[in-house]
């Protein structure tokens, strides 16, 4: 692995926290890269980003995305207010409605 490799690497460690890595020269540094190291490097970012960033799985009504953690504590605190009683039935749901 060349030393302009191992840098790059770093940078994709480091991609959090662009402003102590130097973007510019990494940039440069990449355009040295052979094309099996530049393909290596994409893949390493691809992977990288993939891990910072939690998979959308849901959204709620008013269109907040969410983790399938948060998907499923939703789903727990619905399953909760069920065997609690917190429910309404449909015609009091219908009554509630023609309110609005």
């Amino acid at each position: 692995m060349s030393s302009v490799m191992k840098k790059c690497i770093i940078f994709v460690d480091n991609i959090n926290d662009m402003k102590q890595v130097g973007v510019e020269g990494i940039y440069h540094a990449i355009l040295l890269l052979s094309e099996a190291e530049q393909e290596d490097l994409y893949l390493r970012m691809q992977k990288k980003l993939h891990k910072s960033q939690p998979e959308i799985v849901a959204y709620t009504m008013m269109g907040k995305p969410l983790t399938q953690k948060q998907y499923m504590q939703e789903i727990d605190l619905g399953l909760r207010q069920i065997e609690r009683g917190e429910t309404i039935s449909d015609e009091d749901l219908q009554k509630e409605i023609d309110t609005w």
